[in-house]
């Protein structure tokens, strides 16, 4: 069984909703899943300049726990600092957001991706830009639900996302559904929609975490020529002095 850590991205969630995350994540898979918050950063990520903000707290919080645990998930579907860990960090360490963009494009030849503000769509954009997969992008459909008042019970909410799936895929040539928030994922109604639209929903939750355990299971980590591993010595005042090793011996 490998021990993975889902890294919170900055300090907006009440601990009742890490609680409830956290049980979550277990029930989808049988490894030991433990939720983590940063110490520090924004109180949700709906910007760039947020997201950006919380990177700080992902590497310290990644620095400070990389020894405890068989694989990291970045909790915010930006996937907000993951080339960053990785160059901190041997312990693989997985975005929510490319797991599930690779995924539908393994299941479909297009998807959207279902964001929650405006002002998210255009990081949404880049994000798939940066993965390489803009051609297989057919639309980023709003159905604004900014993350704090998302509300997991939300028969309403439900709706829009059914909503702006169908258009998405009668309109916009669509083959699958990726919800482009973790706390849209977190609802767990992926089969609602997947059967209401009739595409398949990918859920970024489960596909983050059951990544991350196929690599810790596998040993499989990120490659040193993609992600360089940096010199902690110039990142002490970031990141704290470096644990000592026997090769320090």
């Amino acid at each position: 069984m490998a021990s993975l850590a889902y890294v919170v991205p900055g300090v907006g969630l009440e601990e009742q909703e890490l609680q409830r995350r956290e049980r979550i994540a277990n029930e989808l898979v049988t490894d030991d899943v433990q939720i983590l918050e940063a110490n520090e950063g924004p109180l949700s990520i709906e910007s760039t300049v947020e997201e950006e903000w919380s990177v700080i707290g992902v590497m310290k919080l990644i620095a400070e726990r990389e020894d405890d645990f068989d694989a990291f998930v970045i909790g915010c579907f930006g996937d907000p600092g993951l080339a960053a860990a990785r160059e901190i960090t041997e312990t693989p360490v997985v975005g929510p957001a490319a797991a599930s963009f690779h995924t539908a494009v393994q299941l479909a030849d297009r998807f959207s991706c279902i964001t929650i503000l405006d002002s998210t769509e255009p990081f949404t954009r880049r994000l798939v830009h940066e993965y390489g997969l803009a051609d297989s992008l057919a639309s980023v459909p709003v159905v604004e639900a900014p993350v704090l008042d998302i509300d997991h019970s939300s028969d309403a909410l439900v709706e829009d996302m059914i909503a702006a799936g169908r258009t998405a895929v009668t309109e916009d040539g669509a083959e699958a559904l990726v919800p482009g928030c973790m706390s849209l994922s977190f609802m767990q109604i992926h089969d609602e929609i997947a059967d209401a639209v009739g595409v398949p929903f990918v859920d970024p939750v489960t596909v983050g975490l059951e990544t991350a355990s196929t690599w810790a299971r596998h040993g499989i980590t990120h490659s040193r020529e993609s992600y360089p591993r940096a010199d902690r010595e110039k990142l002490e005042g970031l990141l704290g002095a470096p644990t000592a090793t026997a090769d320090d011996d």
